[in-house]
C-alpha cells in the first residue's frame, strides 16, 4: 500500500471515530437531558394579612416539616434591636431587625455597628485609603483615624455613651489599630441606640431604598447605610416524591410551589391532590386556609 493510501486510510478511520464519538456524545446528552428533566409548579405571591410568624415556625417544626432560609427565627438571631421608629413600623408592618449600621466619615472611611456571635456589639472602623507602594493596605495607625470630634460624636450617639466613656472607647480602638490592616474592631456590651442613629441619618438627607438596605446621602456625600432583616422561611414537606414548598414572610406574604422529582417532565399532579396537601400544611402551621382559594399554581412541564 502506498504512503498516500495509508494516510487516506488513517484519515478515514479518524473521521469515522470522530463521528462515532459525536453520535455517542449527542445520544448520551439526550439521555441525560431526559433523565434529569423535571416538571414543577410555581405560584404567585399572595398577601394574607397579619400573621403570627413565630407561632407558624414553631408549629412547622413540631409537624416535622423542613425549614430553610436566612433568619428563620429573629429571636434566635444576633441582630440589632430597632426600638420604636414609627416610620419603619409603618413601612414594614411587621417584626424586623437591623443587621448593620454604617456611618461614613468619607468615601473610604466609616464606622460599622453590628452584633457578633456572642450578641455583643462589634464596632469596626474601616479605612481603605492608605496603601503602600505594593498596593497593600497598610496598618491602621491612630493617625489614620477620622477627626476625634467626629468619631466621639458617632460613638456617643450610636452607643448612648457620654463624652468620657466615648473617649475611653476611642482610645481602646486606637490601641488595637497597630495589629490590624484597613480595619480595627472592638466589642462592647453596650447596645446600639438605633432610633438615635436613624434620626441622625434622616436629617437633611436623601435616601435610596434598595432591597433590604437603605443608603443615605447629604449633598451627594454618603452619610451612611442601614441593613434590615425581615424574617422569612420556606416550609417544606414531601408527598409522593414531590416536594411541596410554602414561602412565608413575617410581613404576611405567602407563595406556594412544587418541585417534582428528576425524570418527571410532562407529568402532572391532579389539582385536587396538590390542593389537599397544601390545605393540610396550612392547617398544621396555622396559616389561613381560605387564602388557598386565591392562590393559583402555574405548571411548567420541563426545566428545558
Amino acid at each position: 500500500m502506498s504512503k498516500s493510501l495509508k494516510i487516506l486510510k488513517y484519515l478515514l478511520l479518524a473521521i469515522a471515530g470522530l463521528a462515532v464519538l459525536l453520535y455517542v456524545g449527542f445520544f448520551g446528552f439526550l439521555i441525560l437531558m431526559s433523565i434529569n428533566d423535571q416538571a414543577s409548579y410555581y405560584g404567585d405571591t399572595v398577601d394574607v394579612g397579619p400573621i403570627d410568624y413565630n407561632s407558624i415556625v414553631t408549629k412547622a417544626e413540631k409537624a416535622g416539616y423542613d425549614l430553610s432560609g436566612s433568619y428563620t427565627r429573629l429571636d434566635k438571631a444576633n441582630l440589632i434591636e430597632p426600638g420604636n421608629v414609627e416610620s419603619l413600623e409603618e413601612r414594614f408592618k411587621t417584626d424586623y431587625r437591623v443587621s448593620r449600621v454604617a456611618l461614613y466619615y468619607n468615601l473610604n472611611t466609616y464606622l460599622e455597628f453590628k452584633k457578633d456571635e456572642n450578641n455583643q456589639t462589634l464596632v469596626t472602623l474601616y479605612n481603605y485609603s492608605h496603601h503602600n507602594d505594593a498596593g497593600d493596605i497598610t496598618p491602621q495607625m491612630p493617625s489614620m483615624f477620622p477627626e476625634d470630634s467626629w468619631t466621639l460624636k458617632m460613638l456617643g450617639m450610636s452607643l448612648g455613651l457620654n463624652k468620657t466613656d466615648s473617649g475611653e472607647f476611642l482610645e481602646k480602638l486606637k490601641n488595637e489599630a497597630s495589629n490590624q490592616k484597613g480595619v480595627v474592631s472592638l466589642t462592647t456590651k453596650e447596645n446600639v441606640d438605633f432610633p438615635a442613629v436613624y434620626a441622625y441619618l434622616n436629617q437633611s438627607k436623601t435616601a435610596t431604598f434598595i432591597g433590604s438596605e437603605d443608603k443615605f446621602y447629604r449633598n451627594d456625600t454618603k452619610l451612611g447605610c442601614v441593613g434590615f432583616v425581615i424574617p422569612g422561611t420556606t416550609i417544606t414537606r414531601k408527598h409522593n416524591s414531590n416536594k411541596y414548598n410554602i414561602y412565608v414572610s413575617s410581613s404576611g406574604f405567602i407563595r406556594t410551589d412544587i418541585d417534582m422529582p428528576i425524570g418527571s417532565a410532562g407529568k402532572e399532579i391532579p389539582e385536587e391532590e396538590y390542593r389537599a396537601v397544601f390545605r393540610e400544611m396550612f392547617e398544621n402551621v396555622g396559616l389561613p386556609v381560605e387564602k388557598l382559594d386565591e392562590m393559583e399554581l402555574n405548571y411548567t412541564p420541563s426545566i428545558w
